[in-house]
C-alpha cells in the first residue's frame, strides 16, 4: 500500500514543479536557462505520475537530488560548465524539499511499532 502522505507530495511537488518550470520561461526572479525549465517540467511530470503508485520513491530521488544540489550550491560547485548556476535563495529550496521529500519517504517506509503483549505476555 502507498502511503498517502507520499502520494500527497509526490503530486503537490509534481505540478509546483511543473508550474515553475513554465513560469521559468516567463518569469524574471525564476528565469534562469531554457535547459532548468525543461528538467523542471519532466521532474513534474514524473512527480505527477509517481503518485499513483510510485510515490515513495519519488520521494526519496526527490529528497536526495534536492540535497545534493543544495550543498553542492552552497559550496559554490553549480556552475558546473556554465550549465547549473543557482542562486542562493534557489538553493534554501532546494535544501528544504530535499529534506521534505527524504522526511516523506522515511515516514512511508518507517514500520508500525508492534503491538500486543510481547514474549513476556505469552505463557
Amino acid at each position: 500500500m502507498i502511503s498517502k502522505m507520499a502520494k500527497t507530495f509526490a503530486m503537490l511537488v509534481g505540478w509546483v514543479l511543473v508550474i515553475v518550470g513554465v513560469l521559468n520561461f516567463f518569469v524574471e526572479p525564476i528565469r534562469l536557462l531554457p535547459a532548468h525549465g525543461v528538467f523542471h517540467i519532466a521532474a513534474g511530470a514524473l512527480g505527477i505520475w509517481a503518485a499513483k503508485s510510485h510515490a515513495v520513491g519519488y520521494a526519496m530521488w526527490v529528497g536526495i537530488i534536492g540535497v545534493v544540489l543544495a550543498v553542492l550550491g552552497f559550496f559554490g560547485l553549480t556552475n558546473v560548465l556554465d550549465l547549473i548556476n543557482l542562486p542562493t535563495w534557489i538553493n534554501v529550496i532546494h535544501l528544504v524539499l530535499g529534506i521534505w521529500g527524504l522526511w516523506t519517504y522515511w515516514a512511508a517506509t518507517k514500520k508500525p511499532a508492534a503491538t500486543g503483549a510481547g514474549p513476556a505476555g505469552a505463557m
